[in-house]
């Protein structure tokens, strides 16, 4: 019985310096370039906001799967600017949570759906809940 812990005790700095070796205190990760908004930024064009998820609304409902069609009618505003190249938007929906069987499914298939509509090099798409919190971050489109 009195071996085991001098055993575990001659083995411990093994395992400490193997444990350590490859850790680096002097190289730092470089911080995410993306920027995650954890709630809806203020809409400061109301009336383009709505006719950007009409539209968007009306590209889904020509080209878009039943899952997605049902998750694009929960859109209420789109806040944000893109093109071809780039871009970033926030997508203001309907969804509480309540009402819904899967409500990050509705979510993940409205960013789908978004990816789908808007064909840029690089963007990225975030879906906010009802009371502004989000529900997928940066989903890249």
């Amino acid at each position: 019985m009195k071996r085991v812990p001098r055993t575990a005790a001659a083995l411990m700095p093994g395992v400490v310096s193997a444990g350590t070796a490859a850790c680096s205190v002097e190289t730092t990760p470089e911080p995410d370039r993306i920027a995650v908004v954890g709630t809806l930024p203020p809409d400061t064009d109301k009336e383009q906001s709505k006719k950007q998820a009409e539209a968007f609304r009306s590209w889904v409902e020509e080209h878009g799967t039943v899952q997605r069609k049902e998750a694009v009618g929960r859109v209420d505003r789109i806040i944000g600017e893109w093109n071809e190249h780039t871009g970033n938007a926030c997508i203001s929906t309907d969804i509480d949570g309540d009402r819904l069987k899967d409500p990050l499914g509705t979510a993940t298939a409205i960013a789908e759906a978004f990816d789908d509509w808007k064909d840029a090099e690089q963007g990225y798409a975030s879906v906010y809940d009802v009371f502004g919190n989000i529900m997928i971050a940066n989903h890249r489109f």
